[in-house]
């Protein structure tokens, strides 16, 4: 989509927005941004309880990874979205909930069935990476680490990590959101030093917000603060 018809598309929503804060939440839409593992741990749970209460109210799915989120609500394609914090984007901002990341090695791996992995030892390792727009996790911790890992292979795709791992194709670092259905070809420590991560929500133009989106928010805060 061309930054023109983005920005007719970003304002024909902003009318429906304005005409659902009129008639309250009887209609509306709510465009949400999101990143694999909260798409598929949370998102569904969500959006069920939401629409059991709202059933009127159309929510539009966007799914990409970081960038990607932040790039939607940046620009005005999406009223709502889940972000990594800190953020650099402005508006309302809510911390939901820190998320510990993982090492992710074969079933087989020689410390499969240690207490924890010792992040230094990712130097002596294939390390299998998502590109940099999506990676800020790993490379947040390698950073805090001090660890420079041998990157063999890049994705976009999270699952396509945890594929290549099962194949004994190298390890990673992957948040345990992201982890929760992970076959048994696979062992998912704890770091060494620990790492983690914290999902937060963001609306850009909380002011301008509809009722729906608003309603959303809450409802999304208040199920991850009792599921997630």
């Amino acid at each position: 989509v061309t930054p023109a018809i983005r920005g007719i598309l970003t304002a024909r929503e902003r009318l429906d927005q304005m005409a659902s804060a009129i008639r309250g939440l009887d209609s509306g839409t709510v465009r949400i941004g999101t990143f694999t593992s909260v798409g598929v741990h949370w998102l569904p749970g969500i959006i069920a309880e939401f629409q059991a209460d709202y059933p009127s109210v159309e929510l539009k799915l966007m799914s990409g990874d970081y960038h990607d989120v932040e790039q939607w609500l940046a620009d005005g394609s999406a009223d709502i979205g889940f972000v990594p914090l800190p953020t650099r984007l402005g508006g309302e901002v809510v911390p939901l909930r820190a998320d510990r990341l993982l090492a992710v090695i074969p079933a087989n791996h020689p410390l499969a069935d240690a207490a924890a992995f010792p992040v230094a030892e990712l130097e002596r390792e294939s390390f299998i990476g998502l590109l940099e727009t999506s990676d800020r996790d790993a490379r947040g911790a390698l950073a805090a680490a001090g660890v420079s890992p041998h990157i063999k292979y890049k994705t976009k795709d999270d699952y396509a990590v945890i594929a290549m791992i099962e194949r004994g194709l190298g390890v990673s670092i992957m948040p345990e959101l992201l982890l929760r259905s992970c076959s048994e070809r696979v062992r998912c420590l704890e770091l060494d030093p620990p790492a983690s991560r914290t999902i937060g929500l963001c609306m850009p133009d909380a002011e301008r917000a509809g009722p729906a989106t608003r309603r959303f928010a809450e409802y999304a805060a208040a199920w991850v603060e009792r599921e997630g």
